[in-house]
């Protein structure tokens, strides 16, 4: 008896529903896909940490005033949607401040931050969202604004941290 070898198989079949494509190819659903993915890719925003300085040397850190008083300042460059910043408040034994981030250039005044009473240095975040009137890589100057509300305490704000997201 010889030993044959069964003759070989063909090569496999590459029409659609074969074993090796598990879909048919089809022009919209790569196009589809593309569009996904540079969607993705553009919401995709990177935290960018910011380094604020002290707006004026005359007002240094100290808040002691009444009214809204610009105690830092960045020139920040949009590259996403919302601005933050950690603030360290100093406020004494018995007084209550408020802070915010303003960018007068466009208008723009962020929510504002209230301390509890009773701290010595109380932490305090403040953020601002971002306009489309803003354009990405626009740059304008950014300030923390801070008051003291009540007591008479001498107080102070210091920025610990700043991104924008």
């Amino acid at each position: 008896m010889t030993d044959r070898l069964p003759p070989p198989s063909p090569p496999p079949s590459r029409h659609p529903g074969s074993r090796f494509i598990a879909k048919a190819p089809d022009v919209v659903r790569s196009i589809v896909a593309i569009r996904n993915d540079v969607g993705t890719a553009a919401n995709r925003v990177r935290r960018q940490d910011l380094a604020f300085a002290v707006a004026a040397v005359a007002s240094g850190v100290a808040c002691t005033a009444a009214t809204f008083t610009q105690t830092h300042a960045v020139m920040a460059y949009r590259s996403g949607h919302n601005l933050y910043a950690d603030l360290a408040m100093g406020t004494g034994a018995a007084s209550v401040m408020e802070a915010r981030l303003t960018v007068p250039d466009l208008g723009l005044v962020g929510a504002t931050a209230t301390t509890g009473t009773g701290g010595v240095d109380v932490d305090l975040r403040v953020s601002l969202a971002l306009p489309d009137a803003w354009p990405m890589g626009e740059a304008h100057r950014v300030y923390v604004e801070a008051r003291r509300v009540s007591g008479a305490d001498a107080t102070t704000v210091r920025v610990l941290a700043a991104w924008q997201r």
